[in-house]
């Protein structure tokens, strides 16, 4: 009798166990994936949106008593330009403005339009005006905000230059010696 009991409990067990695997339901379903790309550049060849170094543009040293200095950009990637490869044909590149646009106590050189001014690091009440440009024949200067000009195409990648000219110097001893500087801001627009 007892084995006949624990036969039944045992049967009742397995088919227990049995029915609730044989009862088991899988779901699915699907995950979405997506990505949304925006157009981009590539800007000396990197991908970066903020803080670009674009080059710099150095007068040298020179005596105090110059008349005229010019210079061209030297690029931060080498030579004399920045280039840039975008995603889009529609995209511009500006000079946006500069650091110091306000003229400094005493001002040396013939300041241009737009003003701007190299001012000296140990003195801010002096400065050198200068004036950018995009050719090398000092003709074309650069407006803020305005489109500056591809200066050449290769392999679809642009490059751009700018040239930096100092005119009506000091010319005289009055001229306070040291290191001026200032800083342009570039923008890329796509």
């Amino acid at each position: 009798m007892k084995r006949k009991l624990l036969l039944i409990c045992a049967g009742v067990m397995i088919a227990a166990t049995t029915s609730q695997q044989a009862m088991a339901v899988t779901s699915s379903g699907t995950i979405g994936a997506t990505l949304t790309l925006t157009n981009g550049c590539l800007i000396n060849g990197s991908p970066t949106q903020n803080g670009i170094n674009f080059g710099t543009l150095d007068f040298g040293t020179h005596p105090a008593t110059f008349s005229t200095l010019t210079t061209q950009l030297t690029g931060a990637s080498g030579g004399n330009t920045f280039t840039i490869q975008c995603t889009t044909a529609s995209y511009t590149v500006a000079i946006t403005g500069n650091t110091n646009s306000t003229a400094p106590g005493t001002v040396v050189g013939t300041p241009g339009t737009p003003a701007r001014y190299l001012v000296n690091t140990a003195n801010a009440a002096q400065g050198v005006a200068y004036s950018l440009y995009s050719d090398s024949g000092f003709n074309n200067i650069i407006a803020n905000n305005a489109a500056l000009p591809i200066a050449s195409t290769a392999g679809g990648v642009n490059s751009y230059t700018l040239y930096g000219r100092i005119t009506g110097g000091g010319n005289s001893v009055t001229v306070v010696p040291g290191t001026y500087t200032d800083t342009i801001n570039v923008s890329v627009t796509y």
